[in-house]
């Protein structure tokens, strides 16, 4: 009889000490699985930190952008200045090209009363047709610059418009951008907020969760030693009692 209750005993022990160590095992496997869920969460904000880092220099090489369209512009500005002030000195020197010619006109005239005064009509009459000529020559000239100036103007005015219009366009382009970086970039920062809010909510769950398990651990794996050391005593009696 005696013999009997110890085996009962032990098969008791041996089924106790059984579903300890089932307990054990899934309290083990449940704690890797949080482990590999907190690494998880932590590659998942570094993914979205360098996704971060790299929407900000991609904010720079816009910014960067900006300011060598800005200084290509300013350069553009100064050759069209420098076109006009070149358009202004082509005029100069055309007006003094024509007071050249006049002056010189003049002096072949004097020449040519002074060295034939017998053909004083004949060349005065062809000196007329020269003068005449000049004048008309020179009144067209006189005519067309204005018009050379103007159309060269216009010209320029025109390039002018365009090349500000082109700015205008980009200086949008390049805000817009600016703006839909800066939006992205918000939301990015508020996701990375919200992810290490969750992170060290979940951290905190997970290291008081993982503690209480630890205790749980700890406490089944004395009972676990516990009942092991009955076991034994069991056994021990149980040799006893079948020695007896």
């Amino acid at each position: 009889k005696e013999l009997k209750e110890k085996e009962e005993s032990l098969l008791v022990c041996q089924q106790v000490c059984k579903h300890l160590q089932e307990e054990l095992a899934e309290k083990e496997r449940r704690e890797e699985d949080l482990k590999r869920r907190t690494g998880r969460s932590e590659s998942e904000l570094e993914t979205l930190k360098g996704l971060l880092s790299q929407t900000e220099q991609e904010v720079l090489m816009l910014k960067q952008e900006r300011e060598l369209l800005k200084s290509r512009t300013e350069q553009l500005q100064e050759t069209l200045r420098q076109k006009v002030q070149s358009e202004d000195s082509w005029r100069d020197k055309l007006e003094m090209d024509l007071a050249k010619g006049e002056a010189r006109h003049k002096e072949a005239i004097l020449k040519v009363r002074e060295e034939a005064r017998v053909e004083l009509e004949l060349e005065r009459q062809k000196q007329q047709e020269l003068i005449t000529k000049y004048q008309r020559e020179h009144e067209e000239l006189q005519q067309k610059i204005p018009g050379l100036i103007s159309s060269a103007t216009k010209s320029l005015r025109m390039e002018m418009e365009i090349l500000e219009k082109k700015l205008q366009d980009a200086q949008m382009k390049v805000a817009e951008k600016d703006g839909d970086k800066e939006k992205e970039i918000q939301s990015l920062k508020r996701l990375i907020s919200e992810l290490e809010f969750q992170l060290t909510m979940e951290k905190s769950n997970n290291e008081s969760f993982l503690d209480k398990l630890r205790k749980e651990i700890k406490h089944k794996s004395d009972e676990l030693e516990k009942l092991t050391q009955e076991k034994t005593q069991l056994i021990h009696s149980l040799s006893q009692v079948q020695e007896e």
